[in-house]
């Protein structure tokens, strides 16, 4: 990765990881067994199972991704790939496909600004010293509208958990993109390079043991 690149960011399932607030409001909903210790995918597949079991996960995504959200956590190696990106003079940029409102609560949370809360909360942003500006954090509320944004801020190289967005008409071809799969056993293949987590992709983008 070349000195002073503009790196775009995801934001949900990239840099803030949900499972155990899944977890934990599930169960206080009675919608996951007690003990359950799953992670995001396997609370959605147990829920979905349910009758009406779709309208169900919907309204915990809508209480997760709202006033749950600041249980949240941050992905691990995420806080030292953005110093290295620092180190580098990299400028960082969230893209964020995320609606102001849920479909299942259009009178709930304003998802966007709880999501501000929570990167102000990580001191991500909010200070001289934060890796991120507040106007340099974009949410979309289309995947297309996403793509366009990564296109016009020029983004050397965008990250992102999902392969849909590497996969969108219009991404721009002069654009590396990064599929980052946490965790992940085997990985997927397709117009993007995939890593298992931060730590991986730090090694691959600036080098080092």
């Amino acid at each position: 990765m070349k000195r002073g690149a503009r790196i775009g960011l995801d934001f949900d399932n990239t840099i803030v990881i949900y499972d155990e607030v899944f977890a934990e409001l599930g169960q206080q909903a009675g919608l996951l067994p007690p003990g359950f210790a799953g992670n995001k995918d396997q609370a959605r597949a147990y829920i979905r199972a349910l009758a009406d079991g779709e309208t169900k996960w919907t309204r915990l995504q809508a209480g997760v991704y709202g006033p749950g959200i600041l249980k949240a956590r941050m992905a691990p190696g995420f806080l030292a790939f953005i110093e290295a990106c620092r180190a580098q003079g990299c400028s960082l940029a969230i893209v964020s496909h995320k609606t102001e409102f849920a479909a299942a609560e259009p009178n709930g949370t304003n998802l966007r600004d709880a999501a501000r809360r929570w990167i102000l909360a990580n001191g991500l942003a909010g200070t001289e010293t934060a890796p991120l500006h507040l106007d340099n954090i974009y949410f979309e509320s289309t995947r297309a509208a996403k793509v366009a944004r990564i296109a016009a801020l020029h983004c050397d190289c965008f990250i992102d958990d999902l392969e849909e967005v590497f996969e969108e008409t219009g991404f721009p071809s002069a654009t590396d993109r990064h599929l980052i799969k946490l965790g992940a056993t085997d990985l997927p293949t397709g117009p993007f390079t995939p890593w298992r987590g931060w730590a991986d992709l730090q090694r691959g983008l600036f080098g080092g043991g």
